[in-house]
């Protein structure tokens, strides 16, 4: 939550002892097969930025060279690659690691980062692939709210409403914070 909190310099008014708010997706990974219903992370996980015209986006694979060379390689356990879409002036930076508690403490390293780069404006969610009754769905965190939302994309730009439902009410059980329905975006071409 800290990390929200120097990013968009406002309060969140989320109650708990995580620190970050990414953290709250192990609750589920953590809990007993019964319990989280089949759910899994898969080891990827993707942030989303809009382009700008600094620096760091110029040549985003040399940036994320540079980034690992700063933060010291031991502390990022996890390959770094970036993407550019100049159609939706988006950069996606990718994380791959079967440890889950690891590739969020690297997407928490990397986000401080930018955001210390004078980047955290950019920073739009943080985005995990998981599966749930072997059907694959993404975990959105909105940066600009610290809440999550589920997406389960069909094909032709679909999305299983039911199973979003379902996701969803699981989330909050938990204790995870839940984005307003209306506020479930759908986003396209997620690289993972």
């Amino acid at each position: 939550m800290r990390l929200f909190k120097t990013l968009f310099k406002k309060s969140n008014s989320l109650q708990s002892d995580e620190s970050d708010i990414l953290s709250a997706i192990l609750r589920i990974t953590n809990q007993d097969a019964h319990a989280k219903k089949d759910i899994n992370l898969l080891g990827t996980a993707t942030l989303l930025l809009n382009i700008t015209e600094h620096p760091f986006f110029t040549d985003i694979n040399s940036s994320l060279k540079e980034l690992v060379k700063e933060l010291f390689m031991p502390t990022i356990r996890t390959p770094l690659r970036g993407l550019k879409s100049d159609i939706y002036k988006s950069c996606w930076i990718i994380f791959e690691n079967t440890n889950n508690r690891k590739m969020v403490a690297d997407i928490n390293s990397v986000s401080s980062y930018i955001a210390n780069l004078g980047l955290g404006n950019n920073m739009t969610a943080a985005i995990f692939k998981g599966t749930i009754k072997n059907r694959s769905f993404y975990w959105i965190c909105n940066y600009r709210t610290s809440k999550f939302y589920p997406l389960a994309p069909l094909a032709n730009d679909m999305r299983d409403n039911e199973l979003e439902m379902e996701i969803g009410n699981l989330l909050v059980s938990t204790g995870i914070p839940l984005e307003p329905h209306e506020n479930w975006y759908s986003l396209s071409d997620i690289p993972i």
